[in-house]
């Protein structure tokens, strides 16, 4: 599969995916976990069905497993309930794009080494996109009486879960220091020691299985499978591409997903929110310092005594 092929399914698959949740969360607010749940699910199955993954014999001790597994499923299960206190996908979808500044706080917390200038420019200028995109949406969300505390909630947890979720890759990267680089064994993992903790949620997703329509069902499955190709496709564009070409290519495809839904859906998409995804994008071109590569380098002194030289 050529590069340009894998860019192309990223945005197929994962624009498609993110378009069936918006529905599903239009058509029934209350399914997000059991949709959470039915991909943990498929993956953990894919895992298992796959001989790629090796159960028996991990290359990462489960025990390093389980704060990654504690931290990665709290961040998914907090996300969906935001769905259920009125904040918008549009604003969902700003507010993660900011995952950059969170992951660069922690890790010069956590690494005691500072980021370089390009990567603080840049997190300065996507906090204040992701904060006129807040303003934009709060002025709207202020005009529904009784939504607005709610609105706050949900937009908190979305902030909070942005640095939970910076822990969760700083243990990974920790991990994949120590062990190795074992993607899809720690994708399988991850999924499949989380599905022990739905439990809990049980009376819940029964309930929700049981008054789901059938209509609902078919997009819920529409939304497994585009998961799926997303997952396979981005994991296909990290062998080939750095982890900070990947970022922006997502980033990228989140602003992709906010127009479709801003234009399909008719979202309350304020000049505030436009100007605030245009800067979030932007400010994730100064973090992973993109404009370096059209730097010119610098020619050393015996480089150019040969290039004289050769002239002559």
């Amino acid at each position: 599969m050529t590069y340009l092929n894998t860019v192309v399914n990223v945005f197929i698959g994962c624009c498609l995916s993110s378009f069936f949740m918006e529905i599903l969360m239009a058509m029934a607010p209350d399914s997000a976990n059991l949709i959470t749940f039915l991909q943990f699910f498929v993956i953990t199955l894919q895992g298992i069905v796959s001989s790629k993954t090796n159960i028996l014999s991990p290359k990462i001790p489960l025990q390093k497993y389980f704060l990654l597994i504690a931290l990665f499923f709290i961040t998914s299960v907090a996300n969906n309930y935001v769905y259920a206190l009125h904040v918008p996908s549009t604003l969902h979808m700003i507010i993660r794009s900011a995952s950059s500044p969170a992951s660069m706080l922690v890790s010069w917390f956590a690494k005691k080494q500072r980021p370089h200038t390009n990567a603080i420019i840049g997190s300065v200028i996507i906090s204040i996109g992701v904060s006129l995109a807040t303003f934009g949406d709060a002025t709207i969300v202020d005009e529904r009486k009784g939504m607005f505390l709610h609105w706050c909630i949900g937009v908190t947890i979305l902030i909070t879960m942005l640095f939970v979720g910076a822990l969760t890759g700083l243990q990974q990267e920790l991990i994949f220091k120590k062990y190795g680089k074992h993607p899809k064994e720690m994708l399988f993992y991850t999924h499949a020691l989380s599905l022990p903790l739905f439990l809990g949620m049980y009376p819940g997703l029964k309930n929700t299985a049981m008054n789901v329509s059938l209509y609902c069902w078919c997009f819920i499955a529409l939304n497994m499978l585009s998961q799926i190709h997303c997952t396979h496709a981005v994991h296909d564009l990290a062998t080939k591409e750095t982890s900070m070409t990947v970022t922006f290519i997502l980033t990228l495809r989140k602003f992709v997903s906010l127009i479709i839904s801003a234009i399909v859906f008719k979202n309350n998409l304020t000049l505030l929110h436009v100007i605030g995804t245009i800067l979030v994008i932007v400010g994730t071109y100064f973090y992973f310092n993109f404009f370096k590569s059209w730097k010119q380098q610098p020619i050393s002194r015996k480089e150019g005594i040969v290039h004289q030289k050769k002239e002559t």
